[in-house]
């Protein structure tokens, strides 16, 4: 008789945790949701603000782009919440830009620039943690930036052959079954900064980590190419 009523207890105890589980996980969601809403809110008014004093998107991408270098500063001289504040507004202006961009008008130069900075910009972040601890996080940094060059010129190179002819421009990257979209994209690329901001003793393991998810992307975008320019064309 203990072990039946011992067994109710159980279930009775094991639904009400599912209960709590379920319940702190809307929680959380719904909070991630509001926060999301406020922080889209922000950058749409900001970027009306700009806009209305005549600040272009191309302006407001240069400078994003002049306070993020100052984390390369900050960064060399262990001053991680200092150099964290400038990766954030970097990063602020950066979808400000954007949202600019689509309230007036989107041009072939400002997505280049746009694209442009934000490369000069990661790495120089990544070479201001070198310079925070250079015999900890040289060689570290060298591989993630080793990485990070690979998967961003396979992609830019994908992008070049696929706009050369229009047949190709049509074939879209995350169909293929290799590609991994979404891996190593700006969310996550920001989320490792601001972590190594964080605990700057994990940069070293972060940037392994990091420099070989970077790295997969690559050779997934090598694979991806084959299959979309060459397997595809010939079926």
């Amino acid at each position: 008789m203990n072990k039946k009523v011992k067994s109710v207890k159980d279930k009775i105890y094991n639904k009400l945790d599912e209960r709590k589980i379920k319940k702190a996980v809307s929680v959380v969601n719904n909070s991630v949701a509001k926060s999301r809403a406020l922080i889209y809110k922000f950058i749409d008014a900001s970027a009306q603000i700009f806009s209305d004093n005549g600040v272009s998107a191309n302006v407001s991408s240069v400078i994003g782009f002049a306070i993020g270098l100052l984390a390369i500063n900050f960064l060399a001289m262990n001053m991680f919440g200092w150099a964290l504040i400038c990766i954030l507004l970097n990063r602020l202006f950066d979808a400000i830009d954007g949202r600019i961009a689509r309230k007036t008008k989107v041009t072939e130069f400002g997505i280049f620039l746009d694209a442009s900075l934000d490369y000069i910009f990661y790495t120089g972040v990544i070479f201001g943690f070198a310079l925070a601890n250079p015999e900890q996080n040289a060689i570290a940094a060298t591989f993630l930036l080793f990485g990070f060059a690979a998967s961003a010129c396979a992609m830019l190179a994908y992008a070049l052959v696929a706009s050369k002819q229009k047949e190709l421009t049509e074939i879209v990257i995350s169909k293929s079954p290799f590609y991994l979209g979404g891996i190593a994209q700006g969310a996550e690329t920001l989320i490792a900064l601001v972590i190594m901001c964080i605990i700057p003793a994990w940069f070293m393991e972060l940037a392994i980590f990091f420099g070989i998810i970077c790295l997969v992307k690559a050779f997934s975008i090598i694979a991806t190419a084959y299959y979309n320019f060459v397997i595809a064309e010939r079926k």
